[in-house]
This record gives C-alpha cells, structure tokens and sequence, in this order.
C-alpha cells in the first residue's frame, strides 16, 4: 500500500504545538521551524560616499576660520595678559622711585637692565616678556629687508634672549631711537625719530628728553608706556576682523588693540 502523507501546521491538530509533521505510514516525522539568519547589511554606493565627503568638507571649511579666529583672539588676550603684568611691576618700581618708571637707552632691544628690574618685583615675570605671536614676528624681526634696511633682532623667548635681555615689546621710556643697519637718515632707525620722540615716563605723564623736539601732547590714557614689536613695512602681530593690530600698554594700566599706523598713533 502507498505511504499517505498528512502534515500538521501550528494551531491545526490536537494540541497545536507549532511544529510541521509529517507522517508515513503511521510514522511520524517532526521537524522544528527553520529561522533564517538576517540579510547583511547593504554597503555605501560611490556616490553616497563622495556625498558624505562633500558634506563633512563642507564642515571643516565652515569650522576652521572659526577655530583660526578662536586661536589668534586667544594669543591677542594672553599677550594683552602679559603687558598688564608688565605694567603693574612698573608702577610698582615707579612708586618705590618717586614716581619715575625706568629709563632705557633706546626703546628697542636689548633690555638687560630692564629685566633685571622686573625679575626683583616678581621673580619669574621675565616670562610675560614675551608675546605668544613672537615666533610669527621672529621672521619679519630677523628680515634685513625691512627698515631698517640690514638690520636684524630677534625677539623669541629662548635662552640666548634672555641672558642678552631680547623681548617681544618695545619698551617707550627711552634716551634716545635705537639705530642700525648701512642705511642713513630716518631710514636707518628702528622707529621714525620724528614720531617717537624719547623721553622718561612717570606716574604722572611724561618728562622730555630733549626740549627742542616736538612734545606730544596726551593723557594718561594716551601714553604708551609697551606695545607688541613692530617694524616699518612689516605685518602687526594681531588681526581682528580682518585688521591688523598692536596691543599697547598705556600709562593709566590699560591694555588696548590699536589699529592703524604705530607713528601716527603713539603718544
């Protein structure tokens, strides 16, 4: 006789237990139900690819200006930090010397007497000596292109600077306009003798060094007592929106960024 073949799905027969049965002949077979494993998941076609690299380029050239901005107002803040520091351990020598700051031979490096001073008020200020754009401005100090022409300095914070007294600012209590280089006239000066006249800073205002040169006239607020280093022709160390700057220390302990020409400016 022929096999008869039944087969039993869930829920039919007796006691519906979910399994598929067949039966031969009054045998039983059983058989669990098969589960199939998950297709894998589909990969990224070339054009999804190149989409998402467009976008995440699209990013970056969103973020980057705004993290080279972030970065340049961070190093124009710590150096405006330093000269405040700078300018607080020179009221405290003025006031202990009648009302006078120090006075340097010329307003451009180097300056050992000067930091030999500032490291008796407050050991280790040296440091705030140097701006953290130096080493931008190194390249353009150590340039014999600018004026003057065939002069170099160098103002980093390494240990050759310091044992010399080399810094990053420009110090305006001075005797006379530092000179150098083959050039002649206002050429061969660091800063122009007819805008930045010497003189000796106080508590108070200023005392010229030479009567028969122009005296600037100005507040306290308007004195320049340390500004970044500038040299003529060359970048400021700082840029905000798209200008150029200097940060200067004034006489009444504020601390600025000032635009535009450093001759025209100084007072």
């Amino acid at each position: 006789m022929s096999p008869t073949y039944r087969s039993t799905f869930p829920g039919e027969g007796s006691g519906g237990e979910g399994l598929r049965s067949w039966h031969f002949a009054g045998v039983g077979l059983s058989r669990a139900p098969h589960f199939h494993a998950s297709s894998p998941c589909r990969a990224f076609t070339l054009i999804e690819l190149l989409i998402v690299i467009a976008i995440l380029a699209l990013l970056a050239g969103m973020l980057l200006p705004a993290l080279g901005r972030a970065k340049a107002l961070g190093a124009e803040k710590a150096c405006a930090s330093n000269l405040r520091q700078v300018g607080i351990m020179l009221m405290m020598y003025a006031d202990d010397s009648h009302g006078r700051y120090p006075v340097e031979p010329t307003e451009h490096n180097p300056h050992p007497q000067l930091l030999s001073t500032l490291e008796s008020y407050q050991p280790g200020v040296s440091r705030a000596c140097y701006c953290p754009r130096a080493s931008f401005m190194e390249k353009y100090a150590q340039d014999p292109s600018y004026v003057p022409k065939g002069a170099t300095d160098s103002v980093m914070d390494i240990p050759q600077n310091r044992d010399v007294g080399n810094i990053s600012y420009v110090y305006f209590s001075f005797l006379t306009n530092k000179c150098s280089g083959g050039a002649t006239g206002a050429d061969g000066y660091w800063r122009e003798p007819g805008s930045f006249i010497p003189r000796r800073l106080t508590t108070t205002g200023v005392d010229w060094i030479y009567e028969d040169r122009p005296q600037l006239g100005g507040s306290l607020a308007d004195r320049w007592v340390m500004s970044d280093f500038f040299r003529r022709g060359a970048p400021f160390p700082h840029t905000r929106n798209h200008a150029q700057g200097l940060n200067v220390n004034f006489l009444d302990g504020h601390v600025s960024l000032v635009r535009g020409s450093p001759k025209t400016m100084y007072r």
